[in-house]
């Protein structure tokens, strides 16, 4: 059962006391990410999600991970383009250690200068290291041509450049305008029940937030509908590509209906992409689709890697499945088997109280709703034949699309095959 609570100054709370469970998961889910940042501020989100690792006025950095392995807790926290997240897992009798912790993180770091200029040669690395991975770099690629002229376009890490100038002020600036109560939802989920959750909120969060009713609005963005297509060289044997398509944006509940067919054409092994690409023509090891909601509108994104001289095939093949099935729409074995295998997948991950506790801040804190497991089902359940194949119709749009790919072949024209 999920019971939700918003306190007077914003702060809202979800819970699910979840059966059978010894663990307790813990989301601090706050609503701001690399969306929200403006000139001079590229990468702040992701740099104070480091930050808050660091110290605080009664701990150390190490004293803080020591805390948290001394009870064999999980600790853990990432940045999105609209949202950060830290999160715990434990056993119930040291769930209030961990939100004790947390609450300390949150009120307490002091962004020592010292050690903020350690962490950004850490995040410099972390650049570095994406940028060396051919999949990070062509997502970020594909990326910077499918939402041009929005803030999605541009990397969450920020540069090496916009790293280096952030000072101690402009982190505590901009945690002050988006750390606020009325951003923040604290979830729990597993081994506990609300009275308890509750009990925690208001020992170790309600009495040190400060009193303002402040909010934090959310734009809605729309990117320029054009088909692009770019290049980034890398002397590796395989390059990688990405082509993405309009998505939806987060308050669409035709996301039931895309997940569908999602599975149908390139989620799992018996999709319509991995049984061509792979396995009838042996061109990649893996390739696959996926759909992201956001404020942009999203995206559809086919991405996989092939060795350098198979790129053309495999383009030619995937854009020749994209005509067939827009063209032809899907089969009633490929809808029935895709939608158990969609009901089956959220069930089994109700069985991971990580998951519920996310999956509950998330809805929450954007849509201010939740969502049963039982509802979830129910409302793939509702997705018909004709729904899909009707999605389909007006998926693969002609007007705007992105492809981008990472390799050495520098005489690739893309667009010949897209």
């Amino acid at each position: 059962m999920i019971k939700t609570k918003i306190y007077e100054n914003g702060l809202k709370l979800v819970v699910e006391k979840m059966t059978g469970f010894e663990s307790v998961a813990f989301n601090m889910f706050v609503g701001v990410g690399s969306v929200d940042e403006q000139k001079g501020e590229y990468g702040i989100s992701h740099f104070l999600e480091h930050m808050h690792f660091k110290g605080t006025k009664t701990k150390n950095a190490f004293e803080l991970t020591k805390a948290f392995n001394a009870i064999g807790a999980k600790i853990n926290a990432y940045t999105n383009f609209e949202e950060t997240d830290y999160y715990t897992k434990s056993s119930a009798e040291n769930a209030e250690k961990c939100i004790e912790l947390m609450s300390d993180m949150l009120f307490n770091s002091t962004f020592d200068k010292t050690e903020m200029e350690r962490e950004k040669n850490v995040v410099i690395e972390e650049i570095k290291m994406y940028d060396d991975d051919p999949q990070s770099k062509v997502t970020t690629l594909v990326n910077s041509k499918f939402y041009d002229k929005t803030p999605f376009a541009r990397d969450i890490s920020g540069t090496i450049g916009s790293v280096k100038s952030f000072s101690q002020n402009r982190l505590f600036d901009y945690k002050n305008r988006y750390y606020i109560p009325s951003n923040i939802t604290l979830s729990f989920a597993g081994n506990i029940n609300f009275e308890t959750a509750e009990r925690y909120v208001k020992k170790y969060f309600l009495p040190y937030f400060e009193n303002n009713n402040k909010t934090v609005k959310k734009q809605v963005f729309k990117p320029s509908k054009k088909v692009t297509y770019a290049k980034a060289f890398k002397d590796n044997e395989q390059s990688q590509v990405c082509i993405s398509f309009p998505g939806l944006y987060r308050d669409d509940d035709t996301i039931y209906t895309a997940k569908v067919f999602n599975y149908i054409f390139g989620n799992g092994m018996s999709s319509i992409l991995f049984q061509s690409v792979r396995e009838k023509l042996g061109l990649v090891y893996s390739i696959s689709s996926s759909i992201y909601q956001n404020n942009a509108g999203g995206d559809f994104t086919i991405d996989f890697a092939t060795s350098n001289k198979n790129v053309p095939k495999a383009l030619k093949e995937v854009k020749l499945q994209i005509d067939l099935v827009t063209k032809n729409g899907v089969s009633q074995e490929q809808f029935l088997d895709a939608k158990n295998s969609y009901i089956s997948s959220v069930k089994m991950s109700y069985e991971n109280t990580s998951f519920v506790s996310l999956f509950n801040a998330k809805r929450f804190s954007i849509l201010g709703s939740t969502l049963s497991k039982e509802d979830h089902v129910k409302n793939i359940e509702k997705v018909t034949y004709e729904d899909v194949q009707k999605y389909v119709k007006t998926l693969f749009s002609k007007k705007h699309f992105s492809v981008a790919g990472v390799g050495k072949e520098k005489n690739l024209k893309i667009s010949k095959y897209f």
